[in-house]
């Protein structure tokens, strides 16, 4: 179950770092696999299948374009105007979100007990009944 909710936590982000690193250099897919396992220290290698998609979605939406190199036959991503005030917003809308979530998840584990919630927890009635 911890793996599976990593994967979910994980795949939230993946846009944005997929784009992160494209902003850094024009790359290829299989590159940014390879960057993105280099800087998790090997505890993060996400698949072509996921990868892939992003780089057709982020390209669809034209935060990204590519070209492809022909003595290779694959596509190198880089970052358009769109996709850098994107990445901006994105930026600014990560921190909040993992602040916000900070915030939560703080409270949550603080009050484990059900007394805490004044032994309202599981107790649907009222004091009038």
């Amino acid at each position: 179950m911890q793996n599976k909710m990593c994967t979910e936590i994980r795949r939230v982000f993946l846009k944005y770092i997929v784009l992160k690193i494209i902003e850094e250099k024009p790359t290829h897919g299989y590159d940014i696999i390879k960057i993105i396992k280099l800087r998790s220290k090997g505890c993060w290698t996400p698949s072509t299948g996921s990868i892939y998609p992003i780089l057709e979605s982020l390209e669809s939406n034209g935060l990204i374009q590519s070209k492809e190199i022909e003595e290779r036959r694959k596509k190198v991503y880089s970052i358009t105007y769109k996709g850098i005030v994107a990445l901006e917003h994105m930026t600014q809308k990560r921190l909040e979100l993992l602040d916000e979530m900070s915030q939560i998840i703080n409270i949550m584990t603080e009050g484990t007990d059900s007394s805490d919630a004044g032994g309202k927890i599981g107790n649907n009635h009222s004091s009038d009944q």
